[in-house]
């Protein structure tokens, strides 16, 4: 398996030349791909983009940073020098070359496992030239572990600390990234909640470490309709739906299973919280009394918007 790996040349020239020179690349991959931290980060130039407020006032919290990709590898060559690079960028190749072992092993008993359901049913024939495994019939106990897991995502749902103070209201910020965690999930229960009920040993699963983990459509873990995964929240008058996609995460030794995932929030009727100061000067009354009328027709157009054509105005999360 050593001969596969490729030579030191070839790893610098292709991570070189992944990327034309002033091709922008974002913080987070910028640390993982370069092998740098936020101090290092620090002292390159760097273009911001998106932040600030969606329509209707609402926060989408600070801009995600972009940097060059020749900044980034110059500052990664001085950071750690040429050998330094090269055994981190070795170190990685071995690392994605025994993931697609663990893939392609993985696969395998994908297969297998398809090949068993298609001779269980009348339309073997059909199963088994099937791309995807067909979905069984959940035991009630999945269908409340489905439930309570939907329940708990809910419960954490919420808005980021962030929020804006703009005299005389406070708008809140955007929604929040939510994360939970079940313990006392067996290998069993964790393949019946992916949908593999008979891979018991967890079998045709990648496993990362400790851990096995998954991406999986919201709607088709937690077995719901897109009503079931909106939450409302009366104060900010805006109603949160989850993401699409989440992340399913499963460590066996310690059988804890934790689902991650992000939101979109929808606008409704713009409310906004008055934080009204008073002042001795009558001229900065006059000039909060002015804003104040002002944001009061704001909300009456999002309400007359919202009884007309417009009944729901979509802000995807930034």
């Amino acid at each position: 398996m050593g001969d596969s790996y490729p030579s030191a040349r070839d790893l610098v020239d292709d991570w070189i030349g992944e990327c034309d020179p002033y091709d922008m690349v974002s913080s987070k991959d910028a640390k993982k791909e370069y092998f740098l931290t936020a101090n290092d980060l620090a002292t390159l130039m760097m273009c911001p983009v998106g932040g600030g407020f969606l329509p209707g006032l609402i926060s989408t919290g600070p801009p995600t940073r972009y940097y060059l990709h020749e900044d980034l590898v110059n500052k990664s060559l001085r950071k750690h020098g040429m050998a330094g690079v090269v055994k981190k960028l070795e170190a990685r190749s071995k690392r994605e070359e025994k993931k697609r072992m663990r893939e392609e092993q993985a696969e395998q008993a994908r297969q297998r496992l398809m090949a068993a359901a298609s001779t269980s049913t009348a339309d073997g024939a059909a199963a088994a030239t099937a791309t995807t495994i067909r979905v069984p019939r959940d035991s009630q106990e999945i269908k409340n572990l489905r439930r309570g897991l939907l329940h708990m995502v809910k419960r954490n749902m919420g808005f980021k600390t962030e929020g804006v103070i703009v005299l005389p209201y406070y708008y809140g910020g955007a929604p929040k990234n939510w994360r939970i965690e079940m313990s006392g999930i067996s290998k069993a229960t964790f393949a019946a909640l992916m949908y593999r009920p008979t891979d018991v040993d967890l079998e045709s699963f990648v496993k990362n470490g400790a851990y096995y983990t998954e991406q999986h459509e919201a709607s088709i873990l937690f077995r719901a309709s897109q009503t079931r995964l909106t939450k409302y929240f009366d104060r900010e008058c805006v109603t949160q739906k989850i993401g699409s996609s989440v992340t399913v995460r499963y460590k066996p030794s310690t059988m804890v299973l934790s689902i991650s995932g992000s939101a979109e929030m929808f606008g409704s009727v713009l409310r906004l919280e008055l934080l009204f100061i008073v002042y001795s000067d009558s001229d900065k009354n006059k000039k909060n009394l002015f804003l104040l009328q002002l944001l009061q027709g704001m909300i009456q157009t999002s309400r007359g918007k919202e009884n007309g054509t417009m009944s729901q105005t979509k802000y995807d999360n930034v």
